[in-house]
């Protein structure tokens, strides 16, 4: 059997049940200091009211915002409330054709509609329907809050641009709105006032 020698074992001694139990419990106590030993530059102390050496990085620049910036956001604000404007409409001019095509029992603009349009454009505009009271002004106060960023201070301009989509559509419709479209203009301004108004 050929005698392994173990670090730290002094030459020529050899391989014995005493130095081998000695040399397991050196290296498990070892292993113990190491795991309970705190490293020593891992916390600081300092006596009570000395002064103590720190670095701040700038975090936040205050920059003045130059006439380019101020256009640029002014350009995004309108843009957003375009969007708004604009889905406003086509919400509403599709709730308005489909409550026309109901309606009037089988005539669009289009031509004479079929059964299957009638009762699509019923469930359209039923109260679980797609352009429906709820499903249109949940959609309209949804997407105005997320133009708006979730600020609740522009909350007149959001408003301002829902009543230019609405007069849109009303005037794409030929000055008429439905009583459905009335009826979801109602609770839209509702529901962004509650929303305005939540603290």
């Amino acid at each position: 059997m050929i005698n392994q020698i173990r670090p730290n074992q002094p030459p020529g001694l050899a391989k014995t049940a005493a130095y081998d139990k000695e040399y397991i419990s050196r290296q498990n106590e070892k292993d113990e200091q190491k795991v309970s030993k705190p490293k020593a530059d891992a916390i600081a102390f300092t006596k009570k009211n000395e002064p103590v050496a720190a670095t701040y990085s700038n975090l936040t620049i205050n920059k003045k915002l130059d006439s380019s910036d101020i256009a640029s956001l002014k350009s995004m604000a309108e843009q957003a409330n375009e969007n708004l404007r604009r889905i406003v409409e086509q919400l509403i001019l599709k709730q308005g054709k489909s409550h026309k095509i109901f309606q009037v029992r089988g005539f669009s603009h289009q031509g004479e509609a079929s059964t299957k349009d009638i009762e699509e454009a019923r469930l359209a505009i039923s109260e679980d329907g797609e352009f429906g009271v709820k499903a249109v002004s949940d959609r309209l106060v949804e997407f105005a809050k997320s133009v708006s960023g979730g600020d609740k201070s522009k909350y007149e301009e959001l408003k301002g641009a829902i009543d230019q989509g609405f007069q849109a559509a009303k005037e794409a419709l030929g000055g008429y709105l439905p009583d459905i479209s009335h009826e979801t203009y109602r609770e839209t301004m509702r529901k962004l006032e509650i929303w305005a108004m939540e603290v």
